[in-house]
């Protein structure tokens, strides 16, 4: 259900110029989801620029995104710990 969000987000906000992978996932799961379920995915400009920051030096950077995900009523069903990789791009040797 979450799976590819932060890394679309974050390949959007980042460019062609970054690689950007999930590099893993795990849910806990908290309650029976019996109807409708959503999740709230967010990523602020701040924390876009501290990515952008920690990988100039071309080095590889990992996040840790943890969302729930809640039943109509509120109720907390399922943790979801994403971790993706990101790395900027080496720039192309000139022939």
């Amino acid at each position: 259900m979450v799976d590819p969000f932060y890394m679309l987000i974050l390949m959007h906000h980042l460019g062609h110029k970054y690689i950007v992978w999930d590099k893993s996932a795990s849910i806990n799961f908290l309650s029976p989801g019996r109807n409708t379920v959503y999740a709230d995915i967010q990523l602020s400009a701040a924390e876009i620029n501290e990515i952008k920051q920690l990988a100039e030096n071309h080095e590889p950077v990992f996040r840790t995104y943890t969302l729930n995900i809640v039943d109509e009523s509120g109720t907390r069903i399922a943790e979801v710990e994403k971790i993706l990789y990101i790395r900027r791009k080496k720039p192309r040797a000139s022939s």
